[in-house]
């Protein structure tokens, strides 16, 4: 069955059809929305995108894909969460370790993965939100150009020029940038 008769059948209250979109959709939406809010926050922040977007779905026209409409309202679901979460201070709670020993040489291994991770995640955190957003859409949403033009109500062009802007400034920051051999002979 294609998607807008699995659309049309949901809009009617057919909770079943319902079901299906949201099992289409539920991990590319939780990538998008972990990137944002990060790893303990994301399943409240995709199970909220998914009931906003049953109570909204009478009012969705179809002038876009469903997947850009719940794209779009997994961005703003994850925003407010933010905007909430920056006015709350919480208390970290300590990290919790297996009991099993990790042997010795997969510790640095593991280590530097890590550490790897944490860098990418704290660059892309760090950049600015007409690029950052653009660039998550595109890699952890899966989202083509005109979707990702269509999700933040820009041009196509300039969906792909802030993701390729976005990949130089992670590229620089994370000393991941061409250096030019001056003077050296090869």
């Amino acid at each position: 069955m294609d998607e807008k008769e699995i659309v049309r059948r949901a809009k009617s209250g057919d909770v079943a059809a319902f079901e299906v979109l949201v099992r289409r959709y539920w991990e590319k939406v939780y990538r998008l929305v972990e990137s944002m809010v990060g790893q303990p926050d994301a399943e409240d922040v995709v199970v909220e995108t998914f009931v906003k977007a049953w109570q909204s779905l009478p009012n969705f026209r179809g002038q876009s894909s469903f997947g850009t409409w719940i794209f779009r309202i997994a961005v703003n679901q994850a925003k407010q969460w933010l905007r909430k979460m920056a006015a709350v201070q919480l208390e970290p709670l300590d990290a919790e370790w297996d009991d099993e020993p990790i042997p010795l040489w997969e510790v640095e291994a593991i280590a530097l993965e890590r550490d790897w991770q944490r860098r990418v995640k704290t660059a892309v955190q760090n950049l600015p939100e007409h690029l950052r957003l653009p660039l998550l859409l595109r890699f952890w949403g899966e989202l083509s150009y005109p979707e990702i033009a269509q999700v933040l109500g820009i041009k196509d062009s300039t969906a792909r020029m802030r993701v390729v802007t976005a990949l130089k400034f992670l590229a620089a920051k994370l000393g991941l940038t061409e250096r030019p051999n001056r003077g050296r002979k090869q």
